[in-house]
This record gives structure tokens, sequence and C-alpha cells, in this order.
């Protein structure tokens, strides 16, 4: 009678620990997912940050803008490449992070009786290169 009792035991004591098994796998797996949606969640936020900082300063001419559509202004499309940190402020020229956003604005002059209107295709990627938001955007330029 005891060894059936100790069998029973024991079977039930192997049954439970592999349905807990199974169960912390389960978690481990949920946690992780919910991890990596987070991290991405968080990549596109500080890319339309990101996306709308350069757009305000393009319009605004600010922050090195104004050369480079005076630039595109003088007939010929230009594509400028800059490193945004995540919180939306741009890096340097020469300032390297590892963990900057990439931004590429290409500007594609449309002459108008009056001025110059630029188009420009604004596209942020992240730091391992996936494009995470993209506008397309126009400034005006009165003259010429």
């Amino acid at each position: 009678m005891n060894k059936r009792r100790n069998l029973a035991f024991t079977i039930e004591t192997l049954a439970l620990t592999l349905f807990l098994l199974v169960v912390l796998a389960l978690l481990v797996q949920l946690f992780g997912a919910a991890q990596r949606l987070g991290l991405q969640a968080r990549r596109e936020t500080d890319a339309a940050l990101i996306l709308q900082n350069v757009t305000a300063e393009l319009h605004a001419g600010a922050g090195g803008w104004a050369e480079a559509l005076a630039a595109a202004a003088d007939g010929q499309g230009q594509t400028v490449t800059c490193l945004y940190a995540a919180d939306g402020t741009r890096l340097a020229d020469g300032e390297t992070d590892p963990a900057a956003y990439t931004v590429t604005v290409a500007l594609e002059p449309d002459p108008r009786p009056a001025g110059w209107m630029i188009q420009a295709h604004v596209a942020v990627s992240a730091p391992d290169g996936d494009e995470l938001a993209a506008l397309d955007t126009a400034h005006y330029l009165p003259g010429g």
C-alpha cells in the first residue's frame, strides 16, 4: 500500500512540475513579446518626434536647413543626411552616436512664377537601418 501511495505522489509531483514548467515557459515568451513590442513602439515614437522636429525646422528654415533650401532653389535637387538623438535634437556635424536615428531629406525644386516650391521627402531610419517614418512636405521660397 505504501508503494502505491509513493508512486501516486511521485506521478502527481512530476505532473505538477511539468505543468509549472509549461506555464513558466509561456510567461517568459509573453513577457519577451511584450518587451519587443514596447521597444518597437518606443522607436516609432522617437521617429515621429524627430520627423515633427525636422519638418518644423525645415519650414522655419532653422537648424541649417536654410542653406539646404537655398542650395535646392538653385535648380538642382539635393539629399541631406543627418543624425538625430532619441530626444529629437540634431547631432552636430561629425558627432556620432550608435543609438542615433538617421534622417534623410531629399529636396527637389519646383520652379514657380514668383519663386521656388521645394518638395521634400523626409525619412527617419532606426540605428539598425529600418525606416520607421516618412513624410512628404513642401516649402515655398519667394523670389528667383
